[in-house]
């Protein structure tokens, strides 16, 4: 359970640096050209909000991909089976 919640952070960390770096760069351009003071501070700001959200509900995210990875496919095969079923 440890190595799970350890993947799941730095994996969380990983895509919120991502997150933030992409954040930070649509936010800081439009906050000086609407003149808002301290545009590159918002940007900053909400760019480390997005990592530490991602850092901290990685595991979670991660935990929830893989439910999903899990049950995808025996719902697709459920519908299937319900499908065949109605056509005979």
């Amino acid at each position: 359970m440890a190595n799970f919640l350890l993947i799941g952070s730095a994996l969380g960390a990983l895509v919120g640096l991502l997150h933030a770096v992409h954040l930070f760069r649509q936010i800081s351009p439009r906050a000086k050209a609407s003149g808002v003071p301290g545009g590159r501070t918002q940007g900053i700001y909400y760019g480390l909000t997005a990592f530490v959200l991602w850092s901290l509900f990685g595991s979670y995210v991660l935990a929830l991909w893989f439910v999903g990875a899990l049950a995808y496919p025996i719902v697709y095969m459920a519908r299937r089976w319900k499908r065949a079923e109605r056509a005979i």
